[in-house]
């Protein structure tokens, strides 16, 4: 089988998408001059503008290419599946560089798939993306990859969804996730603060260890009488007095 394209093209396509990596337009604003109530004219006005577009794009190829490599190592070995890698790369680029993608695609199968014919990759390319125009969605692509919830945790993967869990359960999920992460923090913040626990604060409470019990009176007199502890001695030779929860 011919390998998919030369060395030439791969670094070709891989400038392509550096290239793109540093796209930042240039947006005009127009700003009138005036003097008073004069208006003498306008000023073109260029401010950068970051294409968001892009970046989604590079941001779900950089995740694909993680899974690859924890699923694969650095190349994609040869099976009956492996081309699903290139197809959602290719509706991926497709949107994103419209009449150049088929050039990015090629590029990053040389990297990733380089015991794949041309001839296959194109056949992916034009019979997988042609009757489409249109970003994947994030459960699509994970339905595409079978693309776990345990494995997109355990990657920290973002921008693509799982298979096995909706959108709607993984919001929930991660909102849970979220209260976890800011009871934690808020308890470690009380515990800096010199606070104690509820553990300990139960252990060292008056309500626990019920002192007015080894004088026989109830609490509110033991209160009255300024709260007396007793000694030690007593407390173990009472059977009344409960020093636990």
């Amino acid at each position: 089988m011919a390998r998919l394209i030369g060395a030439d093209e791969a670094a070709q396509s891989e400038k392509r998408i550096a290239k793109a990596d540093r796209r930042e337009g240039l947006a005009r604003n127009v700003t009138a001059i005036k003097i008073g109530d004069c208006l003498l004219g306008y000023k073109a006005v260029q401010r950068r503008m970051r294409a968001s577009r892009w970046n989604h794009f590079r941001g779900r190829m950089r995740e694909i290419e993680k899974l690859i490599r924890h699923r694969h190592g650095d190349i994609v070995p040869e099976a009956d599946d492996a081309l699903i890698y290139v197809e959602v790369i290719a509706g991926l680029a497709l949107v994103e560089f419209k009449e150049e993608f088929v050039e990015v695609v090629l590029g990053w199968a040389a990297r990733w798939l380089p015991w794949a014919g041309k001839a296959d990759i194109e056949d992916v390319i034009y019979e997988r993306t042609k009757v489409r125009f249109s970003d994947l969605s994030a459960d699509a692509l994970g339905h595409a990859l079978h693309l776990s919830y345990a494995e997109r945790s355990a990657l920290d993967i973002r921008t693509i969804g799982a298979f096995d869990v909706p959108k709607q359960k993984r919001a929930k999920l991660q909102k849970e996730k979220r209260r976890q992460r800011d009871r934690s923090r808020k308890e470690e913040q009380r515990r800096a603060a010199g606070a104690l626990s509820r553990s300990d604060y139960l252990a060292n409470s008056f309500s626990q260890a019920h002192p007015w019990e080894a004088f026989g009176i109830s609490r509110r007199t033991w209160e009255r009488r300024g709260k007396p502890m007793p000694d030690p001695a007593m407390i173990s030779d009472c059977g009344s007095i409960s020093l636990a929860a």
